[in-house]
């Protein structure tokens, strides 16, 4: 049987990854300034300036959501919004290299914001309502992220190189009282480049190292099936999922299986390159027994209804892998 997909952290795969999803973009935009043109004030100089600089470097997350929000503009007909979309992103900058830590801002007064919330909204029954943080909460969760990062750059630097490699900003907010749903972190393929983490989670270092693993494994999976999907299941089909209290699709628990055994071996790296304090390596050892029991759960519920593609297969074989090797060794 084939070992699969390489799991190991890989921040040269990750760049190419971004790359082939800029150029994805890139071709995108193209193709729709020439269909609109004459009916829209594009100019087509901007837009191969533009171009060039997709080309040359990562951009903004929120670009990736204002193309979105063209797409959705242009299909309802609303040409002064498309208009006004096309001027954003062919404005827009490159990114710094530098991975940048804020605040969301207000949904409910900033385009920005209102757009990181509804372009993660993507499932109608759980709808997720947030807000920003207190500034005091902000700087705290700020430290604490840092904090995570350079635990990461003394134990296990290859994941530290393939989250700045993947993630271009870490979007810190709040769940809204009322929110229906309460998230820890959401991540969205039409915001590549970006995750938004709960800015009261996280107390611990070896917390948010798990985060930071889970929410760009999300990315990681979105940019490996730019092309196709990782299951030939229903989209409206649910199975019961080890990981969460509501029936799930299939794709949902493949991402769920996937992204637990990344949070095992983000955890038991950092634990055998022995940088953790003695309580953290406790909590370690007992997290890394509760991530395997979840992850063998999942397959086995992949295993018995699961229709893999081709990628599907080759994306978890090597978390099977990985979880196999890791089982043996304890």
């Amino acid at each position: 049987m084939s070992e699969g997909l390489a799991f190991r952290p890989d921040a040269s795969r990750a760049r190419d990854l971004d790359l082939r999803m800029r150029s994805r973009l890139g071709d995108s935009l193209a193709y729709i300034a020439d269909e609109v043109r004459g009916r829209l004030p594009v100019s087509h100089d901007r837009i191969g300036a533009f171009l060039e600089r997709l080309a040359s470097a990562p951009v903004a997350s929120m670009i990736f959501g204002a193309y979105c929000d063209l797409v959705l503009a242009l299909e309802a007909g609303d040409l002064q919004a498309a208009a006004g979309l096309f001027d954003e992103i062919v404005s827009a900058p490159v990114s710094p290299e530098a991975l940048s830590i804020r605040a969301i801002g207000d949904p409910d007064r900033e385009t920005e914001a209102n757009r990181y919330v509804r372009l993660i909204n993507t499932d109608p029954s759980m709808v997720v309502v947030l807000r920003p943080p207190s500034p005091e909460v902000e700087a705290v969760a700020q430290q604490r992220l840092e904090a995570a990062l350079r635990l990461l750059d003394q134990g296990f630097p290859d994941l530290a190189d393939e989250i700045r490699a993947l993630v271009r900003e870490i979007i810190l907010a709040v769940n809204e009282e009322s929110s229906p749903i309460r998230v820890d972190g959401a991540s969205s393929f039409m915001l590549w480049g970006a995750i938004i983490m709960n800015a009261e989670l996280g107390r611990t270092r070896l917390e948010l190292v798990q985060g930071l693993a889970h929410e760009s494994g999300h990315n990681l999976l979105f940019g490996l099936c730019a092309d196709g999907p990782l299951v030939e299941n229903d989209d409206f089909d649910r199975f019961d999922s080890p990981l969460r209290a509501d029936p799930r699709p299939m794709d949902g628990i493949v991402h769920a299986a996937y992204i637990v055994a990344r949070m095992h071996q983000a955890v038991d790296t950092v634990l055998q390159a022995e940088v953790l304090d003695p309580d953290e390596a406790d909590a370690a050892r007992s997290t890394l027994a509760s991530h395997s029991q979840a992850f063998w759960r999942s397959m086995d519920t992949i295993d018995k209804y699961g229709r893999l593609t081709a990628l599907g297969h080759d994306v978890m074989e090597g978390a099977r892998t990985y979880m196999s090797a890791a089982a043996h060794i304890a």
